[in-house]
């Protein structure tokens, strides 16, 4: 049995004095989090490595996830719950001025997006201030380097803490929280959110607790591929403590897995497909008496011979995955025009490969999930962003059960990305709590997270591109290895029938970007699905759009490059346009933005040409400065779906949101609210929104693909404003006026000309209770448009950087990027969705890649720090309102990542002459291409 021992130790925690009985093996943060409930303090990488975990100890930052609580007796200790306790309780649009001044930036600011690294980040402000009253951008970023973030990009915080300083030192005053007065949509409204992200009272999901709660735990396989021949759970199954043991055998229902790629097992009963896979697993009376359990399950493997990487699963001697098929699929194809005819007429023809590898979501809260049964129905409390398809849905299809007898309820969500879909947690802990009647929490470890959880696919390309001497793009070719991971589409037709694919399933969707935004009249876009050992692939912040811009857009400036002519103007030259025929066949005629961003691209892309001339004039040593650009396009939504919003009027005359929406740190609660407000003409005061809960909000949306804003955004406008129209007949009828005399103004209705003459929204409420008709109005909407893809979002941008040729190193200096949003409904929380994805693209370029032989920490994968950002971000706007969206708002959050991939790439060769063609460009590659092109 475990280690049980139980020492006895007095913590000075937020200024009271606590005895504790803790185990020897307890680290502070698994005290302040299980024994005191302060959990605002984040177990997210399990070695130090974030920065979630910081606590102050006697005045100093301290990384409480490696602390043992003894070292912690005696000892001060200040949590994020004790920095301005007052506010505990602190809710949306209250004075912000009891919350401590850091807090306070850190709203006002756009800081918090997610929330769950904010903590640990006001926690190590707060010793940074005081050690650096006036400190200079340089400080913050050193100082915030060791606080690792996923959502913000780091561009909102390390504005806020500059911003916090100013308030500190007295130098300015707090403006405190936007009161909207007449308009809501196009203001800085704060975050609803906010206030209990910055002080630590936001609950996710390994934040929760019930009585009587097991601790679940799964097994993960070591080997990278192997054949089960058996799994012996008997010796786990009969210990002291454990209460149930689960393996494929035990699942009552259909096995399946959503998440874009939908896979038919949970557990596999055959063969071992990659590292970190999960085999098995235990519930039991704590976590440690769980963790020995797995210990004591025995399986035994005949071990395979594997293949991680493209280069080798293709290879002809590759092992397959499963014995009935290859390990890759029969060719997808795409294209128009005549190809040979194209390239005939091309006055050169440029032709290069390309790799991009497997990538990590890396949200900064590990998978989380609690289950309990209430009332007859089985409660999972997980963050998944579509709570109904890839939540009730596919649990019920797994436990056997009803659909309308699994409710999912999404807790604050700690980033998602794309990886919330994968219902692996939520489907062990709600079989564990029906086999035991009792609550049970699981939380993976980052190791278990980052081995384990689907990612985003690795591609090599072949790309082959014809042009005129004049840069107009005459053909393309292109074929595309598609590393799938474990599990691919083609598989389900050998496996199981009845599991239908979205377009946005298959290879035809990563065709479908195959030429960029430009239209080309000859292509021939090809691709295959590979099996390689490791987790299937799902979107990370974009399905299939960052994947191929690395080759078209290096195609595109080695074109320009080619034949002399600027690289801007050969964007501009081959420009999707209102009308533009892709190259599947679809006419583009709404929201077509590419050559207006160029546009908008063009005054800040000759300045920095301007610069870039003085900047190598006054270069020294081996630092080369360089300028590159980039593009790129992303559909936004998907086909034939209807999609559902309610708004009501409750009893306490406030309105209520509703929708399937869920709110994983990008703002639709706050949005929602914004344009609910305008539609019925009320305060935001008058507000409340619930999302992601599938009962008490019983309009099933994914939250993915950018669609929130324009699709559930639009039906929220459409409900909110049938209420505001229906409150507005009550009012009539109450007051015996004509409804042309009456507004809504506040929290009642008043007569325009008589404004001593009103009616509140309470007597309304009661009005409609007492003669029987319903406070809530419903809307759907049809989303739907000209196939393949109703609507694109598209992006251009520019990067200065500079290269070190002795270490390969990479400095950012400035990145311009330009997106198109239409109206924005909040652009505090538009200006945060661009930084974010800024940040994911720079990595992309730079620094991440996932291996399963690397560390499975944040730090092993490359995710980026402070450090990795531009000190110099400019975010420029084409904001014609789209016809279809909320007060013409168009969706933002994935296609900004894109362009800087490129840029930065383009940006390296036009400093050194070297391009690199395997990202990420670590220095060691950079090095390599300078050393190739040198060879040259």
């Amino acid at each position: 049995m475990p280690d049980s021992a139980i020492t006895k130790t007095t913590l000075n925690v937020n200024g009271a004095s606590l005895a504790i009985e803790a185990a020897d093996s307890a680290t502070l943060l698994d005290v302040l989090r299980e024994d005191l409930d302060l959990t605002g303090a984040k177990k997210a990488c399990d070695n130090g490595e974030c920065g979630s975990c910081i606590v102050m100890m006697n005045g100093k930052p301290t990384k409480s996830c490696l602390l043992p609580v003894s070292r912690a007796a005696d000892k001060d200790v200040l949590t994020i719950e004790g920095l301005a306790p007052e506010a505990s309780d602190l809710q949306p649009g209250e004075d912000l001025s009891v919350l401590h001044p850091i807090q306070q930036a850190f709203i006002e600011k756009g800081a918090t997006q997610c929330g769950f690294c904010i903590p640990g980040m006001i926690m190590k402000t707060h010793t940074l201030l005081r050690n650096k009253p006036n400190p200079s951008r340089d400080d913050i970023v050193k100082g915030l380097s060791k606080n690792l973030c996923r959502c913000t990009g780091y561009t909102k915080i390390l504005e806020a803490v500059d911003y916090a300083a100013e308030l500190i030192n007295e130098q300015r005053d707090a403006a405190g929280p936007v009161k909207p007065d007449g308009h809501a949509v196009g203001v800085n409204v704060a975050r609803f959110d906010s206030p209990a992200t910055v002080n630590g009272a936001a609950k996710y999901a390994a934040d929760l607790k019930m009585d009587g709660m097991l601790y679940g735990k799964l097994l993960r396989s070591e080997h990278h591929h192997a054949r089960i021949i058996s799994i012996d759970v008997s010796e786990a199954a009969a210990m002291d403590g454990v209460e149930a043991v689960i393996t494929a055998d035990d699942i009552p229902g259909t096995p399946f897995l959503p998440n874009c790629q939908p896979q038919v097992y949970v557990f596999p009963t055959d063969r071992i497909r990659f590292k970190g896979e999960a085999l098995a697993g235990v519930a039991a009376i704590s976590e440690a008496i769980a963790e020995e359990a797995l210990k004591r399950i025995k399986v035994d493997v005949e071990v395979l011979p594997h293949a991680i990487e493209i280069k080798d699963a293709v290879r002809s001697d590759a092992v397959p995955l499963f014995d009935h098929s290859p390990r890759v699929s029969a060719p997808q194809e795409v294209a128009c025009g005549d190809i040979e005819a194209g390239f005939a007429s091309a006055d050169i023809i440029v032709e290069n490969e390309y790799t991009v590898p497997v990538r990590e979501h890396a949200a900064m809260e590990p998978e989380s999930a609690l289950a309990f049964e209430e009332d007859g129905k089985l409660i999972i409390r997980t963050g998944l962003y579509h709570a109904f398809v890839q939540g009730t849905e596919s649990i019920a299809n797994n436990l056997a059960m009803k659909q309308d007898d699994v409710r999912i309820i999404c807790p604050a969500m700690g980033g998602n990305f794309g990886t919330r879909g994968d219902t692996l947690i939520a489907v062990a802990t709600g079989l564990m709590t029906r086999i035991t009647g009792r609550p049970v929490r699981m939380v993976f470890s980052r190791a278990e997270s980052i081995l384990g959880s689907c990612k985003a696919p690795s591609v090599d390309i072949r790309y082959r591109t014809g042009a005129t001497s004049d840069g107009r793009i005459v053909a393309v070719d292109m074929e595309v290895l598609h590393g799938a991971g474990s599990w691919a589409p083609f598989l389900i037709e050998k496996t199981t029938k009845g599991v239908e694919l979205c377009f946005y399933e298959t290879l035809g969707a990563l065709l479908s970007h195959a030429t960029g935004p430009y239209e080309i009249e000859n292509v021939r876009a090809r691709a295959w699905d590979v099996l390689t050992n490791g987790p299937r692939y799902v979107p990370l912040r974009g399905t299939n759009a960052n994947y191929l811009p690395l080759a078209y857009e290096s195609q595109v400036d080695l074109v320009a490059e080619k034949l002399g002519l600027d690289p801007l103007e050969v964007r501009m030259k081959n420009a999707i346009r209102s009308g533009s025929k892709t190259h599947f066949g679809q006419t583009l005629t709404e929201h077509v933005s590419m050559v207006k961003e160029l546009e908008l691209l063009r005054p800040h892309y000759d300045k920095a040409r301007a610069r870039l001339e003085q900047r190598r004039a006054d270069a020294e040593g081996p630092w080369r400065p360089g300028l590159g650009m980039g593009a790129g396009w992303r559909n936004i939504g998907y086909l034939n779906t209807k999609i559902s919003a309610g708004c009501e009027l409750d009893k306490n005359g406030n309105i209520h949101v509703m929708a399937g929406t869920v709110e994983q740190g990008q703002g639709p609660t706050t949005q929602f609210a914004q344009i609910a407000a305008d539609s019925v003409g009320v305060s935001m005061a008058q507000l409340r929104v619930t999302l992601g809960d599938t009962g008490a909000a019983p309009y099933p949306v994914p939250t993915f693909s950018s669609v929130t804003t324009v699709g559930p955004g639009k039906a929220v406008q459409i409900a909110a404003r049938e209420l505001g129209s229906k409150i507005l007949d009550a009012a009539a009828e109450l007051l015996q006026r004509d409804r042309s005399r009456l507004e809504i103004e506040g929290d009642g209705v008043r007569v325009a000309d008589a404004t001593d003459i009103r009616v509140s929204l309470t007597e309304i409420a009661r009005h409609f209770e007492q003669t029987g008709q319903s406070g809530l109005c419903e809307a759907e909407i049809d989303w739907k448009g000209e196939a393949p893809t109703i609507l694109y979002g598209y992006n251009a941008g520019l990067i200065e950087l500079d290269v070190n040729t002795d270490t390969g190193q990479v400095r950012l200096l400035n990145h311009v990027n330009v997106t198109d949003p239409g109206t924005r409904v909040n652009p505090l929380a538009v200006d945060g969705q661009i930084d974010g994805a800024i940040a994911f693209g720079i990595g992309f370029a730079l620094t991440e890649r996932f291996h399963p032989d690397n560390p499975a920490t944040l730090e092993g994968y490359g995710l980026p720090s402070t450090r990795d950002v531009p000190p110099e971000v400019t975010r420029l706007y084409v904001e014609d309102p789209l016809e279809r969206g909320p007060f013409g708002a168009k969706s933002i959050a994935e296609h900004p990542g894109i362009s800087p991939i490129p840029a930065i790439i383009n940006a390296i060769a036009n400093a050194t002459g070297a391009r690199v063609r395997d990202i990420p460009a670590t220095p060691d590659r950079v090095k390599a291409a300078l050393e190739a092109h040198a060879a040259d």
